[in-house]
């Protein structure tokens, strides 16, 4: 992300010299430390003290938190910039100063301990243990430890100790943020799901097998959320061969698995830490961080990145320009018409950004459903090449991506699109899939006899999407990752059995150790399912 806002920083004073000295900001060579320095030294040249850099750069839990109930404007300060820069998320203990200022924070977790004391004498001292500096303890007037994103700093010129409620106080009234945010931001409501069928239990069929459904991803996954409001647990063997040495089409979510930390990130307990976890995201255009003004606080905060088709129409009829792009493409173009698809979703994308699109909606809608001369671009691939084509055309930062697909259903399929770029799906055939499972003669009979629990067909889908929340709060844990802002297209995928080709155009900077699937190649995977579900289809008319 701090590469792709390299094209948009600036300040009305820089020449273009002083621009290009300063970048790149980050390298993908350095170390998280290193890259998280040099954006903090950029925002210190710009104007910024090194106190509200860090605010910006590593912000505190400010959600639901009891001890900002009493600093409202600390709490808008937070909130305008979490459309403007993403957290820099992970336990922490930072120090840092410009020769001006000694100041010390912690990570919204506060899982690194801090501890400071204060001398008669006007010393202080914070490190991680007590007792590093031998002080004698007669001397000691104050000492206390930081809690989770606070923060504590000595003013050498004025000589002077801030606290942690003095200098985020100050630093958030620079600007009336709460205004800005009132003003020109938007807030997607919850909507009711939907109760009507929109398709029959034959027509259900037909595109759960085009787009790889089988009838344990119907029953073992989708029914059992919808039943129980949590993630199924399966045994603990996985005899299923690895996508690419299967001699069955498989979907393109069963080439990557997650990467999770493996050095000095602990996991967090998603259950006992959720005040700190938070999947809200924000859609729409965000503004130049060098240069913040009130029209940047011009997006649409969601709560969760697991919408229903109310929630779409109310994000279509925002006062976002929002753009639909179809996903499909005809079959006839054969193998060789993914590659050609690509080129042209890419294309169409770049033409609606420039045309002033803030959210572009890739969907499979778009031009009437799936039919037996239309198929798709699975949309992970979609999602992936859309994002990368933006970023590369220094448009990426103009526009948030939403996806309206029938191929996704489990937790891995969700964190896959959120991990490369989407900030909002809608999964429309497997919501449709569980009124379906609910209106069937079956289920009603089961509730009827105490053999399923009673529920409505709004609790079921609820039922799901609580379901898929609880499963990104936990791929986020094991990462020592908070946010799912912070998750937002960070890639922590390994792909195995991709291609080179593929991973160029749609996945750039993926990690892959096996090769295997080029383009051509994946469409005949997808030509597979999609002459499963339509056999009148035979690959030339």
């Amino acid at each position: 992300w701090m590469a792709s806002r390299e094209q948009h920083l600036g300040l009305a004073d820089w020449s273009q010299e002083q621009l290009e000295a300063l970048t790149p900001i980050v390298n993908n060579d350095n170390s998280d430390s290193y890259n998280l320095d040099s954006v903090l030294e950029l925002l210190v040249r710009a104007g910024r003290s090194p106190l509200e850099a860090a605010m910006i750069l590593v912000p505190e839990a400010y959600r639901n938190q009891p001890d900002l109930k009493d600093h409202p404007e600390i709490t808008d300060f937070y909130d305008f910039y979490s459309g403007l820069q993403e957290p820099w998320d992970g336990p922490a203990l930072l120090a840092f100063s410009d020769g001006k200022i000694v100041a010390a924070c912690l990570d919204r977790n506060g899982l690194r301990p801090a501890r400071y004391a204060v001398t008669d004498d006007g010393l202080v001292l914070v490190s991680s243990e007590a007792g590093v500096v031998h002080v004698d303890s007669a001397k000691i007037v104050e000492k206390g430890r930081l809690g989770p994103g606070q923060m504590v700093a000595v003013d050498l010129v004025n000589q002077t100790m801030l606290t942690n409620w003095e200098i985020k106080q100050q630093i958030a009234q620079t600007h009336p943020y709460g205004d800005w945010v009132k003003t020109n931001g938007q807030q997607l409501s919850n909507e009711s799901f939907g109760t009507e069928l929109s398709f029959t239990p034959d027509e259900v069929l037909k595109l759960q097998t085009a787009y790889g459904y089988n009838a344990e991803d119907v029953e073992m996954i989708i029914q059992s959320m919808a039943i129980d409001g949590k993630e199924p647990t399966f045994c603990m063997g996985d005899d299923i061969p690895l996508a690419v040495l299967s001699d069955k089409p498989r979907l393109l979510y069963d080439y990557f698995k997650q990467r999770f930390a493996q050095v000095t990130n602990p996991p967090i307990d998603p259950l006992r830490e959720s005040l700190v976890m938070s999947l809200a995201m924000k859609l729409g255009k965000r503004g130049n961080i060098l240069n913040v003004k009130a029209e940047d606080a011009r997006q649409l905060a969601i709560n969760s990145p697991v919408i229903n088709d109310g929630e779409l129409t109310k994000i279509k009829n925002s006062d976002l320009n929002v753009q639909s792009i179809s996903t499909l493409f005809p079959v006839a173009d054969g193998p060789d018409g993914l590659a050609l698809a690509i080129d042209r979703l890419c294309a169409a994308a770049e033409a609606a950004v420039k045309g002033g699109a803030e959210i572009l909606l890739l969907t499979e809608r778009a031009d009437g459903n799936l039919n037996a001369t239309n198929t798709y671009i699975p949309p992970l691939l979609a999602v992936g090449s859309v994002h990368h084509h933006l970023i590369q055309k220094s448009l990426r930062l103009d526009v948030s991506l939403v996806v309206d697909t029938a191929q996704c259903w489990s937790t891995h399929h969700f964190a896959c699109l959120v991990g490369y770029g989407a900030s909002a799906i809608c999964p429309y055939l497997t919501l449709e899939t569980v009124r379906q499972w609910w209106h069937s003669e079956k289920t009603q009979k089961l509730m009827e006899f105490g053999k399923l629990p009673s529920m409505s067909l709004e609790e079921a889908q609820i039922n799901y999407r609580k379901s898929i929340e609880a499963g990104l709060l936990k791929i986020l844990s094991k990462m020592g990752i908070s946010l799912l802002a912070s998750y937002h297209g960070a890639q922590i995928f390994e792909a195995i059995g991709l291609g080179p080709d593929l991973l160029e155009k749609c996945f750039r900077g993926t990690t892959s150790r096996v090769g295997g699937l080029s383009i051509k190649e994946l469409a005949q995977e997808i030509i597979a399912f999609h002459g499963r579900s339509f056999p009148e289809f035979d690959g030339k008319n």
